[in-house]
Order: C-alpha cells, then sequence, then structure tokens
C-alpha cells in the first residue's frame, strides 16, 4: 500500500511539471507574437523633395519595421534640362547618397532630396583670330542652381590689342575680359573683340611663337641674332623665374617701328589691360642698353597685374610693399636708381629685376649691389606665392 502511494505521488510530481513547463512555452510563444504585433504596428516614412528636377514617381513611400527591417526601393527621378544623379540627405549635396532603384532600410522618418544636374556652354566664334585656349566652355550647376562660372580663355590676334569678349559680333569693346569668371545662365555665344592698340600702326610680324604662356611676335625689321639672344633671356627668365613668363604677347619690334609707336627714349614698354599684358621691347643690340634686364623689369610689371586676377589685389596694392616704396623713395641714399621711385609699379619692377640678377642669376653690376634684406624677404614673399599657385596661407 505504501509503494502505491509512493507511485502515486510521482506521477502526479511529473504531471505537475509537465503542466508547468507547457504552460511555460505557451506564454512564451504567446508574449513573442505579441512583440511581434507590435513591430508590425510601427512604420517609417520617407518623402521625396524634387529639388530641382522635374519629376519623381512617388512623393513618399512607407514601410513597417519587421525582423528583416524596414525597406524601401527609390523611385526613379527625371530633370528635363539635364540628369538626376540619385538622391541626398541635404539639398545642398551635389553627390548622391543614393541611387534610384536601389533599395535601402529607414532607420526613422526621412526627407531625401533628389540630386541632379544641367550643363551650360560657352561658344566662342575663333573664325577671325589666330589663337584661342579653347572655343568651347562647359560648367555645371546643380540641383535649384540656375547659372554656373566659367573661366574665359585667352586668344590672341597678332598685331592687334586684345579688348575682351562680347555678345554682339560687331562690338567695338568687350565687357568682360580673358582669365576673368563670366556667370552664365544658358547657352551663350562669345564673339572676341580687338583693334589696334597702343601701336599707332600695325606692326609688320614675320614669325609667331609660342613660349611657355607667352606668344611672341618678331617683326620683320628685327634681326635674327637678335631675337634669338631675346630669346636665350626668356628662356633663363623661364628657368630661374617662370611665374614672369605669364605675358600674353612679347613683340620683338626694330628701331624705326618702335621709334614710331613709343618714341626713341625707351627700350622696352608693358600696356594692356590688367589681366591681357602685351610687352613691346625694342630689336636693337647696344652696348649701353640691358636688354635682358628690360625684359625682366618689363616682365614684372605683366606678374604684378597678373597677380591680381588671382588674389583679387596688385602687388603693388599690398600695404608690406607700399611701406617699403614710401621708405625708400624719401631718403637719400637709395637702393635703386632715382626712376625707380617715379611710381609704386616702377619700383616693384625694378626691385625684381635687382633680386633676378643678384640672387637668381647672379650678374656682374648686379650682383655687387647692397640689397636691402626687408626689400628681399618682402619679394621672397610673393614670389613664393606665386610659386604655390597663388595661395597666400604658405607664405609669410
Amino acid at each position: 500500500m505504501e509503494n502505491k502511494i509512493i507511485n502515486y505521488m510521482c506521477y502526479t510530481l511529473i504531471l505537475l511539471i509537465i503542466v508547468f513547463l507547457t504552460l511555460i512555452t505557451y506564454k512564451a510563444f504567446f508574449v513573442q507574437e505579441e512583440v511581434d504585433q507590435k513591430a508590425e504596428m510601427i512604420s517609417y516614412n520617407a518623402l521625396f523633395s524634387l529639388n530641382g528636377a522635374d519629376y519623381v514617381e512617388k512623393k513618399s513611400l512607407s514601410c513597417s519595421v519587421t525582423k528583416n527591417g524596414c525597406m524601401i526601393t527609390l523611385p526613379k527621378a527625371t530633370r528635363n534640362d539635364g540628369k538626376v544623379l540619385g538622391y541626398g540627405l541635404s539639398p545642398n549635396d551635389k553627390e548622391p547618397k543614393y541611387k534610384a532603384g536601389e533599395t535601402i532600410s529607414l532607420s526613422g522618418n526621412i526627407i531625401l532630396y533628389v540630386i541632379s544636374s544641367s550643363n551650360n556652354y560657352v561658344y566662342i566664334d575663333d573664325s577671325n583670330i589666330d589663337y584661342i585656349d579653347s572655343d568651347t566652355l562647359e560648367c555645371t550647376y546643380y540641383n535649384t542652381e540656375s547659372s554656373c562660372v566659367v573661366t574665359l580663355p585667352f586668344f590672341n590676334k597678332i598685331g592687334y590689342e586684345v579688348r575682351g569678349y562680347s555678345t554682339s559680333k560687331n562690338s567695338l569693346s568687350g565687357f568682360i575680359y580673358p582669365n576673368e569668371n563670366y556667370r552664365i545662365t544658358k547657352d551663350v555665344m562669345l564673339y572676341p573683340v580687338y583693334g589696334l592698340s597702343n601701336h599707332l600702326k600695325e606692326i609688320n610680324v614675320s614669325k609667331v611663337l609660342n613660349y611657355a604662356d607667352s606668344i611672341i611676335e618678331i617683326e620683320e625689321s628685327c634681326s635674327e641674332n637678335v631675337y634669338k639672344s631675346y630669346l636665350s633671356y626668356l628662356e633663363g627668365i623661364n628657368t630661374y623665374a617662370p611665374f614672369l613668363m605669364l605675358g600674353s604677347k612679347i613683340s620683338f619690334i626694330g628701331d624705326d617701328t618702335f621709334n614710331y609707336i613709343w618714341g626713341n627714349g625707351y627700350v622696352g614698354m608693358n600696356y594692356g589691360p590688367k589681366n591681357l599684358r602685351s610687352l613691346d621691347v625694342r630689336c636693337s643690340q647696344t652696348v649701353y642698353n640691358d636688354y635682358y634686364g628690360t625684359m625682366v623689369h618689363e616682365m614684372s610689371h605683366s606678374w604684378d597685374f597678373y597677380y591680381a586676377t588671382k588674389t583679387g589685389s596688385n602687388i603693388t596694392s599690398q600695404s608690406d610693399v607700399i611701406n617699403l616704396f614710401n621708405k625708400y623713395k624719401n631718403i637719400s641714399n637709395k637702393p635703386f636708381r632715382d626712376y625707380s621711385y617715379s611710381s609704386i609699379y616702377e619700383f616693384q619692377a625694378d626691385m625684381m629685376k635687382y633680386y633676378y640678377f643678384k640672387y637668381l642669376y647672379p650678374k656682374i653690376g648686379y650682383k655687387e649691389l647692397d640689397f636691402p634684406e626687408d626689400i628681399k624677404l618682402v619679394l621672397e614673399k610673393y614670389i613664393c606665392i606665386s610659386k604655390n599657385g597663388y595661395d597666400t596661407s604658405n607664405c609669410v
């Protein structure tokens, strides 16, 4: 009898354990089912902004959160005057984060912006000029932008002064010059404008050469032995001070023509718009004129004005250069010739000339000069800036 009672109690205990485990299993099942149901009730929305595009297939999409995430497929979009690049998180993005048609997972509500672009073109009529860097320019604008910027190319018409570009074929003056930025809102045709320059007559050019960043004209009356020596000077300048080789045009002109244009009191003359300078050099060789020095001096004027196209202001408008000019023009023991102080432009050009022949290419008559240290240091700052892509932050 006692054994039966024990067996009964064991069976009862086993049955209770089975019932308890069954209840725990069912409870876990129903709790998980409740969690899944709650998860299915969570959803996120994605809104799509045209942001300059013309059409998007869906203005919004929703998805519910599941154990696999909250997934949407990005709709197609179009831009009538350009192309859609994809979608971004900011209206100012130019590079998309996602592509149209891509499936992504949302972790919350989101606004996605269509990222798109369009191109404008500048076409330049080059039918009557001798040289141009490029006759077609392209620029890109993005999203809600309505314009973009191009930098206009250099052009040359032999024997003429560049007067810029115009939208009119018959214009006598341009409204914008080469190397300047031009903002456009649509495709445009530009016409190079040129005319007889300070030259009172057109020079009779026999040769045209491209050298570094300059175009060289040689007048017919300029003898070969003279202009070849001039070319050797340019080779030296390009080796020791390449930032000076930025003139748009260098003309070697015979004595008679040079006298007719400029008078007989000059060896070289620099002229033209600030960002498109021209240099005339007397084609002569006399023992009392330093033609190499003249070329460095005149090309320094071009450097001064070219510097302004890159940084926004001339070397000669910098406070440290102005301070040097004012300091030395008022003392009796001037480091340079008196003519150097006729203007700050002449001061800067002679600064470079004396520096060139004292430190870069030492030459008798220059290297013996007592070159003031403050002039040297200030000039070296602007040489450093010019050699480093006109980045002023790396040169002190």
